[in-house]
């Protein structure tokens, strides 16, 4: 099951399951995530610490994909950065990382999943798609559709950093076996899943909604990192395309998310990733289920 950063945690949500699996998880000063933010405005924030930041300021970011099991159907979101790929990261460069065995943990194998969905298309959520076979990257779930937006693919062909080659290692190969459909951001993918267009952080980004028995959620991809950004929405991540949409849409989403009361699961906050959002003055507050 892993220790408290890897453990394996689960939710349910009417009669579906959403499990975390969780690849890594660091801690980091904020200022190197949210360029804006300082040790001094984390600690403003009380409710923060212990769960999402220490009491000098500092916070984690965790790696994690989803699982969900919904309406007989397996779905993982976002699946991580994945092992031996170059990256310019350097705590992302050559992972060797025990990712599958605690998917195992959670009662699924490559064979078992039928759906991967994504957020968007940065290193940290396609990298498992494939593994190394050889001299060449093989897709890893090779009995599921992988979907994506075309603004997504369109961004991960001409954006890549120096030194790495994501679209070439983690989404042709799966483009090429026939395992990829291109879907609108708000597609209703049917099973009781649908994608919201979340744009900002990226030019295609979405959000995945789950909804069972009348009960829902929402994991959010990266529209948002950290719940420091629910008291500090304007707070920009160090690598969205466009702040001034990005911000839109946390305001958006944030307020939708208080107004529903879904469990939110954020897909990079560490140890107690899911909870609900409430209004807190004129900001909101995350709340850990």
């Amino acid at each position: 099951m892993g220790d408290g950063h890897t453990a394996t945690q689960s939710w349910t949500v009417g009669a579906a399951t959403i499990t975390s699996v969780v690849e890594d998880q660091i801690d980091l000063p904020p200022g190197l995530l949210f360029p804006e933010a300082t040790e001094e405005i984390v600690r403003h924030h009380s409710w923060l610490v212990p769960d999402w930041a220490d009491a000098s300021g500092g916070i984690s970011l965790r790696v994690q994909a989803f699982v969900v099991e919904i309406d007989g159907l397996t779905v993982l979101v976002d699946p991580c950065v994945g092992n031996g790929k170059l990256r310019w990261l350097p705590v992302w460069n050559q992972l060797d990382l025990p990712f599958l065995e605690r998917l195992a943990d959670a009662g699924v194998t490559p064979a078992d999943v039928q759906l991967v969905v994504h957020t968007h298309l940065h290193a940290d959520h396609v990298g498992w798609d494939t593994h190394r076979d050889g001299d060449a990257w093989v897709p890893t779930f090779t009995a599921a559709r992988h979907l994506y937006t075309e603004a997504e693919l369109e961004f991960a062909r001409t954006s890549g950093m120096a030194g790495e080659d994501v679209y070439g290692d983690s989404i042709g190969p799966v483009v090429d076996a026939g395992l990829a459909d291109v879907v609108e951001p708000d597609a209703d993918l049917g099973h009781g899943l649908r994608l919201e267009s979340s744009p900002g952080h990226t030019p295609g980004h979405t959000s995945l909604w789950i909804e069972s028995d009348g009960a829902h959620a929402l994991i959010t991809g990266d529209f948002l990192h950290h719940p420091l950004q629910f008291a500090r929405p304007q707070i920009a991540e160090i690598a969205d395309a466009d702040i001034e949409v990005a911000r839109t849409t946390r305001v958006r989403m944030l307020a939708e998310l208080a107004r529903t009361g879904a469990l939110v699961l954020g897909t990079h906050f560490p140890n107690r990733p899911a909870g609900r959002v409430t209004v807190d003055g004129d900001v909101w507050r995350f709340v850990a289920e």
